[in-house]
């Protein structure tokens, strides 16, 4: 049936248009936000003396309504009040017309707190007087000496403050795990094991400089108020914006700008964010804009958890993983809301997709003084596959194989009960093509052999030729999660056949290019032109999707569902009059293939898998990175358009070579994508090179350096700490020798 007729006052568009800093209008209003100047305490009070005229300070205080974002059974502070969750909480926000004298107005606020703790008075004590460079060291003594003595201090504490709160935390056996004791599994496992390996890994994902930081403008038209912000999230910025200020929700007009490609802001930050502003842009009657720096957006806007992997592996003289022990720590901040899902992901893909014949996985979830952290759905598999994936380098060095040989060992292995089916086709071929292509073994044992004569007694690895190395990585990326989630990963997709022989596809409107794919795939079945296809993205307001945008995937689900729409339209288009319209899902047929009781199963719906080669060159002088060479081989089903999804791994690439070391671009000679022919469902081509290319880039990075690198982003002065250890290691070896002889 057609859509039924709804009042226009209701109707909301989600297609992305423009940029939310580039909007502007009369008498609009600068915005700074207020931050905490110390980790703990208890607020007091927060004020500016000789406040100028036409200048405003807002507090939690003066929120109408709700004062906490409510996501998932969790609850945060729009702006903090009572207990002071980390440095830098945004407490307040200060607007006015002029921005040079918002930003003189933001050093005079004076942040009072309660001294409850010793450490909340001594910070707030210690900032004050750094505002003000002319402070002399008798101002911060007669502060401190009207502070409480210690004793009155400790005993009136309220000593939570550091701590670290368990929230989230996921366990997986397997083999010998689930039947031995830890007694039996040290002495049968890694007792008798060739080779036993430890090493932890980290990886911190960096917001790229050069995209647009985190804000929102707003302003009113009557009782309206209209949110000009990168959300994709809708639904859950109108609902909290109308909670915090008791409005209807069909007063608050959300006009979504675009959000990056890469590391996307739309979840529960951008929300809080906008929140804030529409608070300032209500009370003052006047358009407000807020937007972030650099700095802040850097420290206070993590586009993902810190983790920490430990790898403890067993391993044979063949290469056969007869152990690996995982323990993983996630740490979310002061506050996430979707920790146990985090959790839950993490811990899936810690093992890739190899299948060692016992596994341990130990996954734990928690807060700290930390900054809230962010939840990328599409990319949050990347921090594992990080780690895997050079674990699995290492291990190659260790057994002097091949990483070819190495994986093809570990791999669909009879003796395992790995409790995960990730449903890849056959991967080994992109591998195989990726080692092809780069002559990636000639190269990896060439430069092994070069390494090796570097490190030996009578050379030094301080010479003119740059050090090369070259490493390859391989990771799978998904369309859809069938575990426990609070969001809902499928969609449902109404396609409308009209009288005037017109096809209107009513979704959220995705990229230019899929668009198009979803444009010739209907008028494929429908038989009609391309032209007559349209995407209608406005929505009534409780049509509104609850869950964001980046909860489906755009190509493999959508498609799919426009698919089976427009054939159930196709059966029916002789036989009855027009309008005809088909709603349709893909319905829970997948979610049967996940046991979630056990934790086991199929995790995911259609996956993508794809293998990257990078070579590396490093001058031993200036510690200058860059790459040679990268190599990228895909196997993503059918591809329905060869040239986009080129455009989009090459941009991609472009992309993480801004994010490897920190605070520069690496050049790069020579980028190679080639594609897998197939048959099968599509997948997710998007975020495979985020997947593989860090790993990559660290093993080759590795090799060339003769010595482990652990973390991404790396730095200049930590690669030369790399090599200075190497090299003081060698020089106590020799002199160890030498006494012995």
């Amino acid at each position: 049936m057609p859509k039924k007729t709804v009042d226009k006052k209701n109707i909301r568009s989600l297609e992305s248009k423009g940029f939310y800093s580039d909007c502007q209008k009369d008498g609009a209003l600068t915005a700074v936000l207020i931050r905490s100047p110390a980790p703990t305490g208890q607020i007091k009070n927060i004020y500016i003396n000789d406040l100028p005229e036409g200048y405003f300070l807002f507090t939690a205080e003066d929120i109408p309504g709700s004062k906490t974002l409510e996501i998932n059974n969790n609850s945060t502070p729009i702006f903090g009040y009572k207990d002071v969750s980390y440095y830098g909480e945004p407490l307040g926000i200060l607007v006015g017309p002029d921005d040079m004298i918002v930003q003189d107005l933001i050093k005079k606020v004076n942040i009072n707190f309660k001294v409850e703790s010793l450490e909340s008075a001594f910070h707030n004590v210690i900032n004050q007087n750094q505002k003000d460079s002319e402070s002399e060291l008798s101002n911060i003594v007669s502060e401190l000496n009207e502070m409480p003595s210690l004793d009155t201090v400790l005993d009136n504490a309220q000593v939570a403050e550091n701590t670290e709160e368990i929230i989230a935390t996921r366990e997986i056996k397997s083999g010998l795990w689930k039947t031995s004791s830890t007694e039996e599994i040290e002495e049968n496992l890694f007792g008798k094991a060739d080779h036993v390996t430890t090493e932890n890994w980290s990886f911190e994902q960096l917001t790229p400089s050069w995209q647009e930081t985190s804000g929102a403008f707003c302003y009113m038209e009557g009782k309206k108020l209209h949110i000009h912000a990168p959300s994709r999230w809708t639904y859950l910025l109108m609902n909290t914006i109308s909670k915090l200020l008791n409005l209807p929700v069909e007063n608050i007009y959300v006009h979504k700008t675009k959000s990056p490609s890469l590391y996307t802001k739309g979840l529960w930050r951008t929300t809080q964010l906008a929140a804030q502003v529409a608070l300032a842009c209500y009370l003052t009657k006047k358009p407000v804009k807020l937007v972030l720096s650099q700095k802040e957006q850097d420290t206070f806007m993590a586009p993902s958890v810190n983790t920490n992997y430990t790898y403890r592996t067993a391993i044979d003289k063949t290469g056969r993983i007869k152990g690996m022990e995982v323990t993983i720590d996630i740490d979310t901040g002061s506050f996430n809301p979707f920790a146990q899902e985090i959790t839950d992901r993490l811990a899936i893909s810690a093992c890739n997709y190899y299948q060692p014949e016992n596994i341990h996985i130990t996954a734990k979830c928690h807060t700290s003084k930390n900054p809230p952290t962010s939840f990328n759905i599409k990319s949050l598999d990347s921090l594992s596959f990080f780690a895997i994936e050079n674990q699995m380098q290492q291990l190659s060095t260790v057994t002097k194989l091949f990483p070819s040989e190495l994986r093809e060992k570990n791999t669909n292995c009879e003796k395992s009960d790995f409790p995960f089916n990730f449903n890849l086709q056959d991967y080994s071929v992109t591998f195989e093509n990726t080692i092809k292509r780069s002559d990636f073994n000639r190269k990896y044992a060439s430069f092994q052999m070069s390494a090796i004569d570097r490190i030996g007694k009578d050379n030094t690895p301080f010479f003119a030729l740059p050090l090369r190395g070259i490493g390859i990585a391989s990771a799978y990326n998904i369309s859809s999660y069938y575990g426990n989630s609070y969001f809902n990963y499928d969609s449902k997709i109404q396609v409308t056949l009209t009288t005037e022989n017109k096809v209107v596809i009513h979704t959220i409107k995705p990229s230019a290019v899929i668009q198009d794919i979803w444009k010739t795939t209907a008028a494929e079945i429908l038989q009609i032109k391309k032209e007559n296809v349209i995407i209608d993205s406005d929505f009534d307001i409780e049509e509104i999707p609850t869950s964001p945008e980046d909860a489906t995937g755009s190509i493999t689900t959508i498609n799919e569902i426009i698919k089976k729409c427009c054939n159930d339209i196709q059966k029916k288009r002789f036989h009855q009059p027009l309008p005809i319209s088909a709603q349709k899902s893909l319905g829970n047929s997948g979610k049967k293939l996940w046991d979630k009781e056990n934790f086991c199963g199929t995790p995911y719906g259609t996956t993508s898998f794809a293998t990257t080669a990078v070579e590396v060159e490093l001058d031993a002088y200036t510690y200058n990175e860059k790459i040679k060479g990268i190599w990228v081989t895909i196997d993503c089903g059918e591809l329905l358009d060869k040239a986009a999804a080129v455009r989009t791994i090459r941009l991609e690439i472009q992309q993480q070579l801004s994010m490897l070391v920190q605070g520069k671009t690496i050049p790069c000679d020579i980028i190679e994508v080639e594609f897998v022919e197939s048959k099968d469902k599509s997948g997710q081509v998007g975020e495979l090179i985020h997947n593989t290319l860090p790993a990559a880039f660290t093993s080759a990075l590795s090799l060339a350096l003769t010595t482990q690198l652990t973390k991404l982003p790396c730095t200049e002065k930590e690669l030369y700490t790399l090599i200075e250890a190497k090299e003081q290691s060698k020089e106590k070896h020799e002199s160890e020798e030498g006494e012995e002889n």
